[in-house]
């Protein structure tokens, strides 16, 4: 028998794509000192036509709950982020779920993603044996 453990849904400020570009070159300058970090996602889905791409840009930075405090494993972590739709709304949830066994007092991780364009990126500190040293970034 499988058991499926929800574990948070993420909560921020809905952007425009306009709003998310300029809040990310703010966030990359604050960040280039080292004491600031940002908790903006970029959540891409896409139509099963292919044709098309839903964008939605989610700033949990100021307003969120305590899944912007998840962070990145190059692994891919222990969860598995999933777009899910209510009936009778337009813009899915992002949530989290356990994607194995988490044991006690186990750190929280997800993969951010794939694409690294940034040259200058934010260091990783995930420590797995695959780290790539670098956070995914890509163009917002």
């Amino acid at each position: 028998m499988w058991v499926i453990y929800k574990i948070t849904l993420i909560t921020g400020e809905l952007l425009t794509t306009k709003e998310a570009r300029l809040r990310q070159q703010l966030y990359d300058q604050l960040s280039s000192s080292g004491r600031f970090s940002s908790a903006l996602l970029v959540v891409r889905e896409h139509l099963p036509s292919g044709k098309a791409c839903m964008r939605i840009n989610i700033d949990a930075t100021r307003v969120g709950n305590v899944g912007r405090f998840i962070n990145h494993s190059c692994d891919g972590g222990n969860l598995s982020s999933v777009l899910v739709r209510s009936s009778g709304t337009l813009i899915p949830r992002l949530c989290f779920f356990a994607s194995r066994d988490i044991q006690e007092d186990e750190e929280l991780t997800f993969s951010y993603g794939e694409i690294r364009v940034r040259p200058k990126g934010l260091q990783c500190f995930c420590g797995t044996s695959c780290c790539l040293g670098m956070l995914p970034s890509e163009h917002t």
